[in-house]
């Protein structure tokens, strides 16, 4: 069966949402579904229709098992504060298989207990919600976001040790008439010894619908490391080219350029071709070739471009993948869209 469950007790008053700013909640969940590590990055429920149209097959995945208690505190000035303590257990599904590096025994099953602390600053931060979610809509303010999290071994059933620290900040700079420029920049640790499945992946989107600051011409477990840096320029330009062409000009569309790196590093600890720890997992395989690689020194770089305000409401983009393009299996190029709409 699948199944979420979600109960919420709100400190504050609200209208007519849990999720209504600012927060200061405590949340219970509870779930079981089935899942791909990619499915975490997306900007809407996984269910939702346009979230599942693909660009690529994805059998690569996993059966979930989870009960999560949250508490979030956000202040009226644009801090955050987190915490969160979960329970989750992980059966393979598909092609995804743990095997077990010291003996090749199969694992179907893991369970992980994991402890997070989050903060993050916003300030000048406003949202507007939807019936299931809310969405910034004042992007000028910078964010700085820091967030730690620790699997504790032999706690309610944890079997593993972990720690991931991730650090975020996010910045926008207007260029007067030239438009303005967004900048990510996310950098990731797991300084502890785990098998890949709690490894750094990078922030993959694998929907046909362009999502900012996601690679989106990679594939599930295509990279795995323990030291990553991601980063993206999103360059909005309102314009400023395609307004010098006579007829183009009268429809009013506007171009944008992207381009995004990722550069990674896995320690010989954690890398099962170096080591023969118990703990560790082979990479993912598809009929014996792996499907999981460790990043050299080369960093993976993808840039496009697009033009946006087509019938007011349509974007379309085209994304090219520069480097790592002679990995089997892997598309080169690809058209992406997103409906944003320009008041």
């Amino acid at each position: 069966d699948v199944y979420k469950r979600q109960l919420t007790y709100s400190f504050n008053k609200k209208k007519n949402s849990p999720f209504e700013f600012p927060m200061r909640k405590l949340t219970f969940e509870l779930g079981h579904d089935i899942t791909s590590p990619s499915d975490d990055n997306l900007l809407h429920n996984k269910d939702n229709f346009f979230m599942t149209l693909r660009a690529t097959t994805q059998d690569q995945m996993y059966q979930y098992h989870r009960q999560k208690v949250t508490f979030t505190y956000e202040t009226d000035w644009g801090f955050r504060f987190d915490t969160s303590l979960r329970w989750q257990s992980n059966r393979t599904v598909g092609n995804l298989h743990y095997y077990r590096v010291s003996d090749g025994e199969e694992i179907r099953k893991i369970r992980t207990t994991e402890a997070s602390v989050g903060l993050n600053y916003n300030p000048g931060v406003t949202y507007v919600n939807t019936k299931q979610q809310r969405l910034p809509i004042n992007l000028d303010s910078p964010e700085i976001s820091l967030r730690h999290t620790m699997g504790l071994d032999g706690f309610m059933g944890g079997q593993y040790q972990s720690n991931l620290t991730t650090l975020g900040i996010y910045k926008r700079q207007w260029l007067g008439s030239f438009g303005y420029m967004d900048f990510n920049i996310v950098g990731k640790a797991q300084w502890s010894k785990v098998p890949f499945t709690m490894l750094i992946q990078p922030p993959v989107n694998l929907s046909l619908f362009e999502q900012e600051a996601t690679m989106s011409m990679m594939k599930d477990w295509e990279f795995l490391s323990d030291r990553q840096l991601f980063w993206s320029v999103a360059w909005d330009m309102n314009g400023k080219l395609l307004n010098r062409i006579p007829l183009i000009k009268k429809l009013k569309w506007r171009e944008m350029f992207r381009i995004r790196g990722l550069w990674g590093t896995l320690t010989d600890k954690n890398n099962p071709y170096k080591s023969n720890n118990p703990d560790l997992f082979l990479f993912p395989m598809r009929d014996g070739v792996p499907t999981s690689h460790v990043m050299g020194k080369t960093p993976y770089v993808e840039a496009s471009v697009g033009i946006y305000n087509i019938f007011k409401l349509l974007h379309i983009e085209y994304v090219r993948r520069l480097t790592y393009t002679d990995i089997p299996g892997v598309k080169k190029g690809g058209i992406r869209f997103m409906i944003l709409m320009i008041f």
